[in-house]
């Protein structure tokens, strides 16, 4: 199990689709950032996914950016570290809503949260190394994770999106 960050493009909002969506009526953006049907019929939801895997934009599976923030026993670590030290309140987004598990999947944060993450990010990325009180191949780990969430993050403010876990 691994927490692994997403974004959704923003393709069908701006209506840049190199395939037209079979149900275009049906399809709406998910809170998410997804694109997703309503419908029911098995039939319908099997065309849409067909058409996500097709992919209907430049982005494979309409994801505009991705990482993995690490496995579950990393995000656990990571969340441990940054509350223990004097790190815990520059980053309350990030362990609150972010880190706060290992393996949560199909939630999501909010867009309205995630420029508070970006600026949590740049602060931990301004800290002095001996402010992580971590061995200093663990903080290369750690800063390399963060810089990954971070351009996720990016990515996110750029299209006006959430980030999906």
């Amino acid at each position: 199990m691994a927490l692994d960050a997403n974004v959704f493009c923003d393709c069908v909002e701006r209506n840049r689709l190199k395939i037209p969506h079979p149900y275009p009526r049906l399809l709406y953006i998910a809170p998410n950032g997804s694109p997703e049907i309503r419908s029911k019929d098995p039939r319908k939801i099997g065309d849409h996914d067909d058409w996500m895997n097709r992919p209907p934009c430049r982005h494979e599976q309409m994801i505009l950016a991705r990482c993995s923030v690490g496995n579950a026993g990393f995000v656990s670590w990571l969340h441990d570290e940054l509350l223990a030290g004097a790190t815990a309140r520059l980053c309350p987004t990030l362990l609150k809503k972010v880190l706060y598990s290992g393996s949560h999947c199909g939630d999501y944060l909010a867009v309205r949260h995630v420029q508070r993450l970006a600026d949590e990010l740049d602060r931990l990325g301004q800290l002095h190394p001996t402010a992580l009180a971590v061995a200093p191949q663990e903080r290369l780990h750690m800063m390399a994770s963060l810089r990954r969430l971070g351009r996720v993050t990016a990515a996110a403010l750029k299209v006006d999106k959430p980030i999906a876990f």
